[in-house]
This record gives structure tokens, sequence and C-alpha cells, in this order.
């Protein structure tokens, strides 16, 4: 069982399916978490959060949340457009696939080595030592150097309804953030163009186990929180709705979904794919 995050309105459906509340009960927790929580200048999150969750508290249904839907954009090269399971960024660079053939063609190649990725061009180790240079802390960051704190993950969001208003889905459209660093540290400002003609930008999506997911910044909840968590997050996208026009709403606060930095994300629960459009970022 899951929400359908797509848009406002099957949120609405589904938060009340769910709730066994009418549309006008919903709309009224909003007037009432709205009124409790503005100040003269601001919305205290803190006690729009507590009026919402009482409410969910006190209409949860002994039905588990047990699934969730996961949106993920993706500059896919074209070599690999039949591929819809997703892969961390570590098995991504080390395996042999698409990307990593296409490396390999540039003279780019990664090894891991005690958890963190090296990195060989025209085979030869590059030093990522000098932390003092551009974007050498991006790319120690993005290959696994701060133990701890390694950013491997394959990563999505919850809420499809504003996504091409995201900043990060603006920034997706040209190429992933890593090719377009490695591509200027290196000087190969043609791994950048390359991967661009050879790509089409996708929104993929998934839909899995509520237990497979992390909140990207409230990943120690446990699994009765994700559930709750997960209805606070949309309840506020509604709310939203109910005091912005939509002309003046943006994405800024879609929460970030993520796996585990080893996990993958297996093609069975693969839902459907679109293609995105500059069309669709103008809107």
């Amino acid at each position: 069982m899951y929400i359908d995050t797509h848009s406002q309105e099957t949120m609405e459906h589904s938060i009340c399916d769910y709730l066994h509340i009418t549309k006008e009960e919903l709309l009224s927790v909003f007037d009432i978490a709205g009124k409790a929580a503005q100040t003269e200048y601001y919305l205290d999150n803190d006690k729009f959060n507590h009026v919402i969750n009482e409410f969910i508290d006190s209409h949860m249904p002994g039905i588990s949340i047990d699934q969730i839907l996961f949106f993920h954009l993706t500059r896919r090269l074209n070599a690999a457009q039949n591929i819809y399971e997703g892969n961390n960024l570590a098995d991504l660079l080390t395996k042999k696939n698409a990307m990593s053939d296409f490396l390999k063609k540039h003279e780019v190649e990664f090894l891991l080595n005690n958890g963190h990725l090296d990195l060989f061009y025209k085979g030869s180790l590059v030093s990522l030592e000098r932390t003092y240079e551009e974007n050498v802390p991006y790319l120690r960051a993005r290959f696994g150097y701060n133990k701890g704190r390694e950013d491997y993950c394959f990563n999505g969001f919850l809420l499809k309804d504003l996504l091409y208003k995201n900043n990060y889905a603006h920034e997706l459209s040209d190429v992933p953030e890593f090719i377009g660093v490695l591509a200027t540290f290196l000087n190969r400002r043609d791994i950048g163009t390359d991967y661009y003609e050879n790509s089409t930008y996708y929104c993929f999506e998934y839909c899995i186990p509520l237990d497979k997911v992390l909140f990207d910044n409230n990943e120690n909840l446990s699994y009765e929180e994700k559930q709750k968590y997960l209805l606070n997050q949309i309840m506020h996208r509604l709310y939203d709705y109910t005091v912005t026009e939509l002309r003046y709403m943006f994405d800024h606060d879609n929460p970030i979904l993520r796996l585990k930095d080893k996990d993958t994300m297996k093609e069975e629960y693969f839902v459907s794919r679109e293609k995105i459009t500059e069309e669709m970022l103008r809107q």
C-alpha cells in the first residue's frame, strides 16, 4: 500500500482514503494548523507540525504504508536506455556497464580501494590529495574519501507534482554533476559534450518497499516513524496548495529519498519512465 504522490489530486485522494477522512476535514485541519502556526512574519513549523501530527495520530488506520513512490531524475546514456535498474555510484563506475564503458572510451577508469574510488586517467593514478585545488573536495566526497560520509547512494524524490520546478531538475538537464566536474578537473570538456550528445533526460518512477528507503534529512526514522513522516510531508505540500497560487509554488521542499550506499534499485521496482523536455522544465 502506498500514497500516490503524482499530483495534488492524487495526493488528496490517497490521504483522504487512507485516513478515512473527507476533503472538508482535510481542509479544516489545514486551517487550524495554519492559524495556530502563523506568526506576524512567518509560519512556525513546529506548531504546524504539532497540529498535523496529532491529526495523523488520531486517524492512523491499522493498515501500514509498506511502499513508497520514488522519482529518480537521470540523464542516462542511450546505450543504457533499456536498463531499468539503478546502480549506486561505486558500482556504476567500477563494474562493466554503459557508464564505465563510456568513461573508458575517454581514458578514465575507477578501481575500488579500501572503501574509496581511485581515479585513473590514461592509465595513471590521479592524486586527489591537493584539497585546496578547485573541484578536488567535491570529487573526494563523491568518490568516498570522507570515511563515514560516503556519497554513493541512488537517490530520488517523494513528490512528482512540482518536480520539474526543482532546481536540481534544471541542473541535471545538462549532464550529471560528477561528469561535469570530472570533465573540468581533467581539462576534458569533450567528456561532458559527448555525454550530453549521447544521452536522454528521464524521470524514472519506482515503487519500492518503505523499509528500503531513507529520508535524506531524517535517515534514522523507525518504520512507524517513516509512515507518519511521509504523511506529514505530503500534507505540508497539500497545505501549500491552499495558501499559494500555483504559479508561485516551487519544489524546494520536496523530500529527498535515497537507498543505502551499497544498495541497487532493482528492476522489479520499476514502474515507468518519462522523457523530460525543455518545455516541461519551463512550465
